[in-house]
């Protein structure tokens, strides 16, 4: 086999695959299934494996510049750095999170105390 029929069987598999997802991404957001907000990377990450897939020659210079000796090999270290980045997305919001639901813990602690306050003043 030679190596440019096996870049552009990936090339190929790497642009129907991003399709995909930026297909799933669209219904998911349609059915409200995700918010807008959180899809916003995922359409951004998804949006670069297609650039990617679809300019080899951009893939072959990043491999080259990273000393990857297989031009494939730096589409999925991007990938896995986006991941990477999404991760590190979702940890912030979930922090976040659960810095509110604390709070709002704290508030119906207090706004029940104080509703048996005053049934027991009655």
């Amino acid at each position: 086999m030679n190596s440019l029929y096996i870049l552009s069987r990936i090339q190929i598999f790497s642009i129907v695959g991003s399709l995909v997802l930026i297909s799933f991404l669209v219904y998911f957001i349609r059915k409200r299934k995700l918010l807008e907000e959180y899809s916003i990377l995922w359409l951004i990450i998804f949006s670069v494996f297609f650039v990617v897939a679809v300019f080899g020659a951009f893939l072959e210079g990043l491999a080259r510049f990273f000393g990857i000796l297989y031009p494939p090999a730096a589409l999925f270290i991007l990938l896995i750095f986006g991941l990477f980045f999404l991760l590190f997305h979702f940890s912030i919001v979930i922090s976040d999170m659960k810095g509110k639901i604390n709070k709002l813990a704290i508030n119906n602690a207090l706004l029940e105390q104080r509703i048996e306050t005053l049934e027991k003043s009655k």
